[in-house]
C-alpha cells in the first residue's frame, strides 16, 4: 500500500500523473518541515516584542538563523539532531574547560 493511497489531492490539472502528485506532496512536506524547524529551533514563536518593528526584526532574524542552520546541515551532510547535539556538546566542553582552568 502506498503512502498516497489514503490521501486526497484536489487539483485543476486534468489526469495528473503519479509523479506529479508525488512532487506536490513532497513539496508540501518540505513546507511542513520548514515551519516545524523555524518554530522549534529558531524561536519564532517566543517573541515577546510589543512593537511591530521589533516583531518583524525577530521574524527576520529567526528565518535568517534557520537559513544559516540549513546551509550548514547541507554542506556538512548532518541532520538537524546532529547539529543541535553539536551545540550542546560544545557548550558542555567549554564549561568543563572553564571549570578545569579555575579550580576552587
Amino acid at each position: 500500500m502506498s503512502l498516497l493511497s489514503n490521501t486526497l489531492l484536489v487539483t485543476n490539472k486534468e489526469n495528473p500523473t503519479r509523479e506529479y502528485v508525488k512532487s506536490i506532496m513532497d513539496a508540501r512536506w518540505s513546507v511542513e518541515v520548514y515551519h516545524r524547524e523555524v518554530k522549534q529551533n529558531c524561536g519564532i514563536e517566543r517573541c515577546q516584542a510589543r512593537t511591530s518593528r521589533a516583531q518583524r526584526n525577530h521574524i527576520f532574524l529567526a528565518i535568517s538563523a534557520w537559513f544559516e542552520q540549513n546551509k550548514r546541515r547541507i554542506s556538512e551532510k548532518i541532520t538537524l539532531y546532529q547539529q543541535n547535539w553539536d551545540v550542546i556538546k560544545n557548550a558542555i566542553a567549554e564549561h568543563i574547560r572553564v571549570l578545569l582552568a579555575y579550580p576552587n
